[in-house]
């Protein structure tokens, strides 16, 4: 690879230039190519009678003129010079060369531009200066601006494509292949479809293609040979060098590849994932017993399609947020998933949960978070899974949503499953469902003089230390930590009964006014709830609603607070 009349930095060339750069870098069979950077374009602007900065100007405010003026647009001699220098070094006799884009947008995670710039294939050496310029013009042809208006994407930063010269594939089979199934979102699973001679017959819709699918062990676990009317192969007669030619019924009707094949074209398809990071959508030929990768894009398809073969999760973070709003850092996370993970484990022992039911659970315990993109959410169904070592879980899950603010409920298939887990040995298990009931029941009775205790250890924990802080030794502060730890953490258990038995009567009180009152939307109970004056969530929200009303009869004040409001979001 190298570059021509390169000036700026590397993102200027464009995806697929930047993609086939680090294909190569990761040892893959590339064709041998070079591109010439967006530079060159603006080096060749003299030979319309425009300057860079007119050409800008058109480009932002009306690129149909720009469009209109481009048309006798050619490579300045500079340009062409260089050109032919970098053909001579990598082409051999007889070789015919692909001359295509490569723009900033192109090929991106986000828009394809798939179809919109001119291509052009077999070119003789003679012929690629002037497909270069034709490769200038299409970047700013009617349909790249109707695409751009379409996709919400700016003429501001509006520039003529890099251009990708590469030595022609003269190919006996070709086509796509995805790393990952772009239908069903497998990731396990790659698709590769063929054609018999240049791929060109299946991008332009014109023939059917075989279609393989192979799986991660690389074993073709599917096939789907159909009959192949037409195949195209290169014709130095044909205008654009290629010409369709009609199959017999024998050659329609024989795979394009041996399952070996195509496992090696499945197996380039990853290596190519591998290589970005991310699964990719790759165009690949068959030249002899030779197998070259021609470009690679990212598979846009699953950019929101999660694998089904993968572990279900549900996040959610509608509760505590209150606790950990904005982003979290990663210290701070591995604390909290600490503590939960050890205070609610420590409930399941408080209401006598058999101890081989606990430790069959050690990783539901230590996963009951996640952190997504630096914010805290609950992994609910670890939750549920919780909830469904108590008795009544069928109940209770009900009522847990309601604590948390969850807006929708677990699907009933999922619910069943939790449910059998939870009753592998019903009798056993009704037998141990009895005892737990017993242990609510006595945590219960004895739930007020456990927060008597609780605040005792609680206002302990919270006196000033002897020596001070600011006094204490590394070591001293790590003891003191480690003090704290055996005086609450392991000792949570009054705010875990106090929560459970508040979710389950909350829970239940809803559950009334709905029957009784038919209090569908909760309003109702939602009211009776807040006319209680001894909750102590409740006295930030009736400060701000003091606060308002203080602020109502001075205008300026009011003015003032709805300034820093509006600023803060």
């Amino acid at each position: 690879m190298s570059f021509v009349f390169q000036e700026g930095g590397l993102q200027e060339l464009g995806g697929k230039a930047l993609a086939l750069l680090r294909l190569e870098q990761a040892g893959l069979p590339i064709p041998p190519w070079f591109v010439i950077a967006p530079s060159a374009f603006t080096a060749s602007l003299t030979t319309v009678g425009l300057t860079e900065k007119q050409a800008k100007a058109l480009a932002c405010e009306q690129p149909e003129r720009l469009n209109s003026a481009l048309l006798s647009l050619r490579p300045s001699v500079e340009i062409e010079r260089e050109v032919k220098d970098a053909l001579r070094d990598l082409s051999v006799e007889g070789s015919r060369f692909a001359v295509r884009s490569s723009a900033v947008d192109e090929d991106g995670s986000q828009h394809s531009f798939a179809g919109q710039f001119d291509t052009f294939l077999f070119v003789d050496w003679t012929g690629v200066s002037s497909k270069v310029a034709a490769v200038w013009r299409s970047g700013f042809s009617d349909r790249v601006l109707e695409y751009r208006r379409q996709h919400g994407l700016s003429n501001a930063t509006f520039a003529a494509p890099a251009v990708l010269v590469q030595r022609m594939v003269n190919a006996t089979a070709s086509g796509v292949a995805f790393s990952a199934d772009p239908v069903t979102g497998q990731r396990s699973i790659g698709v590769v479809s063929a054609v018999p001679g240049l791929g060109t017959a299946l991008v332009g819709g014109e023939a059917a293609a075989d279609v393989f699918k192979v799986d991660r062990a690389g074993a073709v676990i599917d096939r789907a040979i159909v009959r192949k009317n037409i195949s195209h192969r290169f014709d130095p007669a044909a205008d654009e060098g290629v010409s369709a030619v009609n199959l017999s019924t024998d050659e329609g009707s024989k795979p394009t590849l041996t399952d070996v094949q195509a496992i090696g074209v499945a197996t380039l398809a990853r290596r190519a994932a591998h290589a970005f990071g991310k699964p990719q959508d790759i165009e690949w030929a068959i030249e002899g017993d030779q197998l070259f990768l021609l470009q690679s894009r990212p598979i846009t398809t699953l950019a929101d399609l999660a694998d089904p073969e993968g572990t279900l999760n549900i996040w959610d973070n509608s509760n505590i947020t209150e606790s950990y709003n904005g982003v979290t850092t990663p210290l701070t996370f591995s604390f909290a998933r600490y503590i939960y993970e050890g205070v609610y484990r420590q409930f399941c022992f408080i209401l006598r949960v058999p101890k081989h039911k606990i430790a069959a659970n050690e990783n539901t315990f230590s996963r009951m978070l996640g952190l997504i993109r630096g914010r805290i959410y609950y992994n609910l169904l670890n939750w549920y899974r919780v909830l469904a070592l108590l008795p009544g879980f069928t109940l209770n899950r009900r009522f847990m949503e309601q604590m948390m603010g969850v807006r929708e409920s677990l699907p009933d298939e999922i619910t069943r499953e939790l449910e059998q887990a939870s009753t592998r040995d019903r009798m056993m298990d009704a037998l141990r469902s009895m005892r737990m009931v017993v242990g609510l029941a006595r945590n219960y009775v004895m739930l007020d003089r456990q927060i008597e205790r609780f605040y005792v250890r609680l206002n302990q924990a919270l006196a000033p230390p002897e020596p001070r802080f600011e006094d204490m030794r590394f070591d001293e502060l790590v003891a003191h930590y480690y003090k704290l730890e055996r005086q609450l953490l392991s000792r949570w258990d009054a705010p875990l009964v106090n929560d459970f038995f508040a979710m389950i009567f909350h829970g239940a009180f809803r559950k009334l006014t709905d029957r009784w009152c038919g209090d569908a939307n909760g309003m109702l109970a939602n009211d009776a709830m807040r006319g209680q004056s001894d909750i102590i969530s409740l006295e930030p929200a009736v400060r701000v609603r003091e606060m308002a009303r203080v602020a109502a009869d001075h205008p300026e004040l009011a003015s003032a607070l709805s300034t820093r409001i509006l600023w803060c979001y």
